[in-house]
């Protein structure tokens, strides 16, 4: 499992690294961008959400594909060309930076997104092996690795492209970085990872389609197609976290780069105490279903705090909060999420809920850039509310749950 942990931060580090620099290179039209100083900041926020949200869409489409042919090529084999595809797209976008084409940056974001399959496996890799407290702990582990990763790459991307800090910046140098993280977890996944192969039994054949049946029969399942919303309100939150935090840093108080990496950096370290420390006792006091719905309540509470104060220096106590909010939802969603789905499901089971996750992402990473060109807090706004409904509906599931055991079954 070292090796899978070592992947997930490696291969989050290359995203990490980029993290905070789409939204300065998009709406500071007073530095060298992609675009002319003359756009308005409705275009501005609307292109930047655009690229955003041809991240998710492009994980929409890669997930299942790329999961199908994991089984049919073997792991390594996939995650050796996902890798590949991801520093494709990051020097497709450095050099785009260079040249000012943003409909290649666009289409690099859809590449880099299509290959984002790296936390599922890990994922499904951890639900194989483990069960009950134990799987809580390794799905831990592996969330520790990513936002271990957000610790450290927020603030090197951020100064990599800031010329108040470095003469020799640039908006592209990140990326180019990010192209040789992904070409040497290429070269660590050959040398390394497993060669496994496929089932010899194994006659299903490859379907290119076949994520969107896999939804529809999820949904089609009742106990799981609630959880499957449930997971789509929490990661709208937590999503919307993540790619509009940095925008509404930039719109709302004019930071840089490196100023939006260090505060991208300050949530993630708080994420990282938090698998390390509260994890494993959380999980062994209470159920995961009460332990997300109640972080759930916490996490739009203090989203709806954040947009509250005119001085960022709040911002140095509550991102830490909603932080430690975020590493207890998404760790305790995937343990109930697991839980529900049948044994011997559960990769497939776990690459639907990503798919739905990712794709409500899309749209709405999207509409978040028409929204933020109208006001920089109404994607966060949105953030809290999608928060909210989530605990709302875990504790009302949660609620019939206990209502249908406790009343006795007609004669």
């Amino acid at each position: 499992m070292l090796l899978i942990y070592s992947l997930v931060f490696f291969g989050f580090f290359a995203g990490a690294i980029v993290s905070p620099i789409l939204s300065p290179m998009f709406l500071h039209p007073q530095e060298h961008g992609v675009l002319a100083e003359s756009t308005s900041v409705a275009s501005r926020a609307f292109l930047l959400g655009l690229a955003m949200s041809m991240m998710k869409l492009g994980e929409f489409f890669g997930s299942p594909i790329l999961g199908q042919l994991s089984d049919h090529l073997g792991r390594r084999a996939v995650l050796v060309f996902a890798m590949g595809v991801t520093a494709f797209g990051n020097l497709a976008i450095a050099a785009a930076i260079e040249m000012d084409q943003v409909w290649i940056i666009v289409t690099g974001q859809f590449f880099i997104g299509f290959a984002g399959v790296l936390l599922v496996l890990a994922q499904s890799e951890v639900a194989a092996n483990f069960s009950g407290p134990k799987k809580t702990q390794r799905f831990g582990y592996i969330y520790l690795a990513s936002s271990l990763a957000y610790v450290v790459g927020p603030v090197l991307g951020g100064h990599l492209a800031d010329t108040h800090y470095l003469s020799w910046a640039s908006y592209s140098l990140p990326f180019y970085v990010a192209a040789g993280i992904c070409f040497f977890c290429m070269i660590l996944i050959y040398w390394r990872f497993p060669k496994n192969t496929p089932p010899e039994n194994r006659t299903e054949p490859f379907q290119i389609g076949k994520g969107l049946q896999e939804m529809s029969a999820a949904f089609r399942w009742a106990p799981f197609r609630s959880l499957l919303i449930i997971n789509f309100f929490i990661y709208l939150g937590i999503d919307f976290v993540f790619q509009f935090n940095p925008v509404f840093f930039v719109q709302n108080w004019k930071f840089t780069s490196a100023e939006v990496g260090w505060l991208m950096s300050y949530t993630s370290a708080s994420m990282v105490l938090t698998q390390w420390l509260l994890i494993k006792p959380l999980g062994k006091r209470w159920t995961p279903r009460l332990v997300t719905a109640g972080s759930a309540i916490a996490l739009g509470t203090l989203l709806t705090l954040q947009i509250a104060p005119q001085n960022w220096h709040w911002l140095y106590l509550i991102l830490p909060l909603v932080g430690i909010m975020m590493a207890v939802a998404t760790t305790n969603m995937s343990t109930l999420l697991s839980d529900t789905a049948p044994a011997d499901s559960q990769g497939k089971m776990l690459g639907v809920s990503h798919s739905v996750r990712v794709l409500g992402s899309a749209l709405l990473c999207f509409a978040g850039g028409i929204l933020a060109g109208l006001a920089p807090q109404y994607p966060i706004l949105l953030a809290a509310i999608a928060s909210l409904i989530a605990a709302g509906l875990l504790l009302w599931g949660g609620r019939k749950a206990i209502n249908a055991v406790a009343t006795p079954a007609a004669d």
